[in-house]
């Protein structure tokens, strides 16, 4: 077994970065297994040719951290390990068996190899491709990716992509499809070569892919609200979600275009469903959330980041930190960079230059893409312009720069003319004129920083408030409303609300003395209460309600009041 990663497609564009292989054997006589075992498998990172750099995307698919990638070998001395490793004698007269999972891939780099290292000798592996096996026994697979069929067998592939962690993947799989190939009387490993060399007329693939799930599991699912996880054939927890309806829901994921568009990789790897019946689809949104931050499934990329810090900034919007202090008050924000506009957009009111870290934060890019001084000033100009109702209060030199940055990020927010399907299309998708600043695109830039620079403003304020509250809703269409109680940002209890002359505003001393405190969020916190709000408002838009008890107010506040506040968080 082999498995190769490179910095590029081709040895035309890039260099063998990893390298691993593994010896799968026949069981002992004394070993109680049932097939095939793997053996001496191991992995190396492959030293770079100097000034070659890994790109960022490979960085990112691979882990590849050049401390921890320090005891690299040379491409020479991993070519002689690996000859080294073959075992013998081999099967055919010149050549070792070789399962690869896409060896059009790996074979590229191998031959270039063993055309530099050992020229005038004959190529060492006799390379069968794992994924034309599949795609020729398991045709009706929507993906036949490693981690998608490894997922399939029931074992479960980190999602970087290293090669020890490859080898085993594809030993395991190559194990599942001996069975298949048995019912097919093959046998040896000339009998597949010479099945894989008759290359026969393809099946067609179904126009409705067929997973591993039976599809009477989730028809058969409650239609009510609830939390579904998504399960591989070993067990494991591969994607948890929330719905409205749990049988609509998941339905939704394996019939017609939606399941050909939402992660087919994952789907071929469901093997059954796990569900959780609440009572509303806002208390499924809350579970969802938190069953995630507990059980970290693999493909819930954007709320398992449970180790990302929560940020508290300073008055002036200069400076963060992890921890809220006398220095640092406002919070919690998602960025050590949440309000760094704000304090760009104060500056700029107060007359200072508009150096570029200025104009960098004040457009929201990096600081390696700002635009000039001229052009980055004439954009300003143009959005003082649109914002001609604000003259005379921008110009009041009596009122201090934040606080007119704070007015004037507020009026842009409500204008609501920051969206981004402004930005030109080239902008958007990196073309040729995507790094070029004109004062038009420099005013978009502008606008959008500073209203999404204040709603995080706002809605730090807003969690604050949430964080020990007592919230009444009542879902559209539906008949009762329900009550959650939170403290400490955590929901401690949840059920039908009591009669609204029984509600009473909650404690006052638990808010407080955590106010005072600074409220210290951790990252499951803060997303937990902006999912909530995120939930608050989807009732409120769509005909429910809601009713919130802030501690140490004798009356709530209501659904109207709420909107108004809402809309700017």
């Amino acid at each position: 077994m082999l498995d190769c990663q490179a910095t590029g497609a081709s040895p035309a564009f890039g260099h063998v970065l990893e390298l691993g292989w593994g010896v799968v054997r026949p069981p002992q006589a004394s070993e109680v297994v049932l097939n095939d075992v793997l053996d001496h498998a191991e992995a190396h990172w492959i030293a770079l040719p100097e000034g070659h750099r890994v790109p960022a995307q490979v960085r990112k698919l691979t882990g590849y951290d050049p401390a921890a990638a320090e005891p690299a070998l040379a491409a020479e001395e991993a070519w002689r390990r690996l000859r080294a490793a073959l075992p013998g004698p081999p099967i055919t007269p010149t050549s070792t068996p070789t399962v690869i999972h896409f060896a059009r891939f790996e074979l590229a780099f191998l031959r270039a190899w063993s055309t530099r290292f050992e020229p005038g000798e004959p190529f060492p592996l006799d390379v069968v491709c794992l994924h034309d096996m599949a795609n020729r026994l398991l045709p009706e697979l929507p993906r036949l990716s490693l981690r998608a069929l490894a997922g399939y067998c029931g074992y479960s592939l980190h999602l970087a992509r290293r090669s020890l962690g490859h080898i085993e993947a594809t030993a395991f799989v190559w194990r599942h499809l001996l069975g298949l190939l048995a019912s097919r009387g093959i046998g040896t490993w000339a009998e597949l070569r010479g099945w894989l060399a008759e290359r026969p007329a393809r099946r067609p693939r179904p126009s409705k892919p067929a997973y591993p799930v039976d599809r009477e599991r989730y028809r058969s699912l409650p239609d009510a609200p609830g939390v579904y996880r998504f399960l591989r054939r070993n067990g494991d927890v591969l994607y948890v979600g929330k719905a409205a309806s749990l049988r609509k829901r998941t339905t939704s994921h394996f019939m017609g275009r939606a399941g050909k568009l939402i992660a087919p990789e994952m789907l071929t790897q469901v093997s059954d469903i796990e569900v959780t019946v609440v009572a509303s689809a806002l208390e499924a949104a809350l579970l969802e959330n938190d069953t995630i931050k507990s059980l970290r499934p693999p493909y819930n990329v954007q709320l398992i980041d449970a180790e990302a810090p929560v940020w508290y900034a300073s008055q002036d919007f200069h400076a963060a930190a992890v921890a809220p202090s006398a220095q640092h008050e406002i919070g919690p924000l998602p960025s050590a960079f949440s309000l760094r506009p704000l304090g760009a957009l104060a500056d700029l009111l107060a007359g200072k230059p508009a150096d570029a870290s200025t104009r960098a934060y004040a457009v929201g890019v990096s600081a390696l893409w700002t635009p000039e001084q001229d052009v980055f000033m004439a954009g300003w100009r143009v959005l003082l312009a649109r914002s001609a109702a604000l003259t005379e209060t921008l110009a009041d030199e009596a009122t201090p720069p934040r606080a007119r940055a704070l007015v004037f990020a507020r009026h842009l927010l409500a204008e609501g003319e920051t969206q981004i399907e402004n930005e030109s299309e080239a902008e958007q998708e990196g073309g040729a004129d995507a790094d070029a600043w004109d004062p038009e695109r420099v005013a978009r830039h502008l606008e959008r920083a500073a209203a999404g620079s204040y709603r995080l403003y706002r809605r730090s304020r807003w969690l604050r408030l949430l964080h020990d509250a007592d919230v009444v809703y009542r879902e559209p269409e539906a008949l009762a409303a329900r009550q959650l109680i939170l403290r400490d940002g955590a929901i401690v209890s949840a059920g039908e609300a009591p009669s609204t002359g029984e509600l009473r505003s909650p404690s006052v001393a638990s808010r407080v003395s955590a106010q005072r405190a600074g409220q210290v969020f951790d990252r499951a916190r803060y997303d937990r209460l902006r999912i909530l709000t995120t939930e608050l408002k989807r009732i409120l838009r769509d005909g429910g309600d809601v009713t919130l008890w802030i501690p140490g107010r004798a009356h709530p506040l209501s659904a109207r009041v709420l909107r108004g506040v809402l809309r700017l968080v």
